[in-house]
C-alpha cells in the first residue's frame, strides 16, 4: 500500500522502513556524497557572479552584454593576471 502511495519499489519501502526502525528519522537525510571534487572555489565563484552582473563597458569591453563565451575569456583573463 505505502509502495503504491509514494509510487516506490516495495523493497526499498520495506529498506526504509527497517532503517527507519533501527535509527529513526536520520534515514531520511540522503547524505549525498561522491561525485567529481568541486573545480571552483567559493570565491571563484562570488567572482563570476560579480563579473556576470557588471556591465562588459565598465570593465572595458565592447559589448553590451555578457555571453558565457564572452565571460568565459574575460574571467580567465582576470584570474590569470
Amino acid at each position: 500500500m505505502i509502495a503504491r502511495l509514494v509510487q516506490a519499489d516495495e523493497d526499498t519501502v520495506r529498506d526504509v522502513i527497517h532503517r527507519f526502525n533501527e535509527i529513526g528519522l536520520a534515514c531520511l537525510d540522503p547524505r549525498w556524497a561522491g561525485g567529481p571534487p568541486r573545480l571552483l572555489s567559493l570565491d571563484d565563484e562570488d567572482f563570476i557572479v560579480r563579473t556576470a552582473t557588471t556591465r562588459p563597458t565598465k570593465l572595458g569591453q565592447p559589448f553590451t552584454r555578457w555571453s558565457i563565451r564572452k565571460l568565459s575569456p574575460t574571467c580567465a583573463a582576470s584570474t590569470a593576471e
